[in-house]
């Protein structure tokens, strides 16, 4: 990915930089839709372990996966600054959970380096390690966040989520007046 920007001539990146656990992880800022609020995902049976559920954002189903679990780090309670990273991966949408997410910064090309080490196909999205100033930033490459059978089984949960959102079923109480026009049909 860094020879594609090299061969575009571009010589500096911005990235996103955010929290998990004690590190720092930066995302090209055009992979990033937005952050929101940190919300509770609605279950699916059967996701993955890293896939806390979906969430529906404007009236689009996104999958939510939890960061500290993606990249196997240890599982804490969220907190006030807990965020969800709208992100674009592949051809797909995905909200990733994160500990915190603190700036926008611009990183020279020549400051990344290689992964210093040999990645496996479950850590290939590593893309390399930032420097800038005092600090080491672990750099995500979005088109490699999931492997293919992760990819595959988001896309089949993007399915039974599309499913239900057609068939009406959605987590909204109706308010009490339904409830009781609905019993007076009942009674009738």
């Amino acid at each position: 990915m860094i020879n594609d920007f090299l061969e575009a001539g571009q010589k500096e990146l911005q990235l996103i930089v955010f929290k998990l656990g004690s590190e720092e992880y930066a995302i090209p800022i055009t992979s990033v839709q937005e952050i929101i609020m940190l919300q509770t995902p609605t279950r699916i049976p059967k996701a993955p372990t890293f896939v806390e559920g979906v969430i529906n954002l404007r009236g689009h189903i996104i999958p939510i996966i939890d960061g500290r679990k993606k990249f196997q780090l240890e599982v804490k309670e969220s907190t006030n600054e807990s965020r969800i990273m709208i992100i674009e991966v592949e051809s797909d949408t995905i909200g990733l959970i994160v500990d915190a997410v603190y700036e926008v910064i611009h990183l020279n090309v020549d400051d990344i380096e290689p992964p210093p080490i040999d990645t496996s196909e479950d850590s290939d999205f590593l893309w390399g390690v930032g420097k800038t100033q005092d600090r080491l930033l672990i750099l995500i490459n979005p088109l490699k966040f999931l492997n293919f059978s992760e990819t595959k089984s988001l896309k089949s949960l993007s399915k039974v989520s599309e499913m239900i959102k057609q068939s009406g079923c959605t987590n909204e109480k109706p308010d009490s007046k339904e409830k009781v026009a609905k019993k007076d049909e009942v009674a009738s």
